[in-house]
């Protein structure tokens, strides 16, 4: 066996000029190896290979591959993961390991850096003090998980509530408030440091669900473990598997249980072309395509489009169930409820979405116009959206 072209070529991207010593020791093995990681597993799917690197540094934490790390994180810099991206990376992680697992990663890092020319400390990214640290993580788990995670902090046995408060104040007051990564990436780096650990099957679960609850779904998250499947091995990587498909069960009895007034069908998930454009999981059903198309479009809670203009053609939105949200750059967002209409003009740049605690469908007409596009920007800021009541 030969290592296949392709293995060879990404190896190149990842290690520039460098040639591993196990080809002399142990050649069978490596080939086997590279041939696997960096041909099969890369090119089984579409993800993208700055995700992918991210997702590999933060597995490594999670799985104590020190050496592993250390080699990688000149290729995931050179995938186009930033400093700064590391860097938060491997201090979350102290949140989910421990200083005592996460401490030789920060000094690898440093190392690394240091050898690029990078000058340390970097920028800072915090954004919370001590005495706004509590209400700030209390409104990132109500982002992540939803309404019910606002008294949180409060719950559970009087001996034991001090850790819940700790929970909001440190790990999510302290870390998922700083700048360098969002939401998303915050939580599917949390997903990889579960996997790779072991032993933490009801807070994989848990997070896997909030993961797809704000946009990484069930096939990216399959996506995830795929591609981490070298770093941790087929056992761990089946338990998350299993994790993942319990919180997808977990989300259909859920929605069983809570029956919703729907006028017309949900319809499928979001196509991938559309779905990278939204955060959370929203579903299309085409109802019409004579004079214009006509859609109903479903949100689930927490759900919402990215800023984005209808170009030439506008739109009009007839609302159906539930309650959402409208908002035009430059003015205050408008709450939606069924029976309400939103005429968007051409041109004009804007979002909407489901509020956080409920449901929400519109019925989105598309006006005809010869060369109408529509032009895909930022995601909503979660600052913006969490303070929508």
């Amino acid at each position: 066996m030969t290592i296949t072209k392709k293995a060879k070529a990404y190896h190149e991207k990842m290690f520039p000029g460098y040639v591993s010593g196990f080809l002399a020791t142990d050649p069978e093995f490596i080939e086997r190896f590279d041939n696997f990681a960096f041909d099969e597993v890369v090119n089984c799917d579409d993800l993208d290979d700055k995700t992918r690197f991210m997702a590999i540094i933060a597995t490594l934490l999670g799985c104590q591959g020190m050496d592993e790390f250390c080699a990688m994180l000149p290729a995931a810099m050179n995938f186009g993961v930033t400093p700064v991206e590391i860097k938060e990376i491997v201090y979350q992680a102290t949140a989910y390991l421990g200083i005592g697992r996460v401490f030789p990663f920060l000094k690898i890092t440093n190392e690394v850096l240091a050898e690029k020319g990078i000058f340390l400390p970097l920028e800072g990214q915090a954004t919370t003090t001590t005495e706004n640290r509590l209400e700030a993580g209390i409104q990132a788990q109500v982002d992540i998980f939803g309404e019910d995670m606002r008294e949180f902090y409060k719950s559970g046995p009087e001996e034991s509530r001090h850790i819940n408060y700790w929970l909001t104040d440190n790990c999510f007051g302290d870390y998922y408030t700083r700048k360098g990564l969002d939401y998303r990436q915050r939580e599917m780096i949390t997903f990889c440091f579960l996997a790779a650990q072991g032993g933490c099957e009801p807070q994989l679960t848990s997070h896997a669900a909030a993961n797809m609850r704000i946009g990484n779904d069930k096939a990216f998250l399959i996506k995830i473990i795929s591609q981490c499947l070298p770093y941790i091995g087929y056992p761990r990587s089946l338990n998350a598997l299993r994790c993942v498909n319990d919180a997808c069960k977990m989300k259909e009895e859920f929605q069983m249980n809570n029956k919703r007034n729907e006028i017309f069908k949900t319809g499928a998930p979001l196509p991938e072309m559309y779905s990278k454009y939204f955060i959370g999981q929203a579903y299309l059903q085409p109802l019409t395509d004579k004079g214009g198309p006509i859609a109903n479009v479903t949100f689930e809670p927490g759900c919402r489009n990215n800023w984005h203009i209808h170009h030439k053609g506008g739109q009009i939105l007839l609302c159906t169930e539930g309650r959402g949200w409208y908002q035009a750059w430059g003015e205050e967002p408008r709450e939606l409820h069924p029976g309400d209409v939103v005429n968007i003009p051409p041109e004009v740049k804007h979002w909407h979405g489901a509020a956080k605690d409920s449901w929400f469908a519109h019925l989105a007409v598309e006006i005809p116009a010869e060369g109408a596009s529509n032009e895909w920007l930022e995601p909503v800021d979660d600052e913006l959206y969490g303070k929508l009541k």
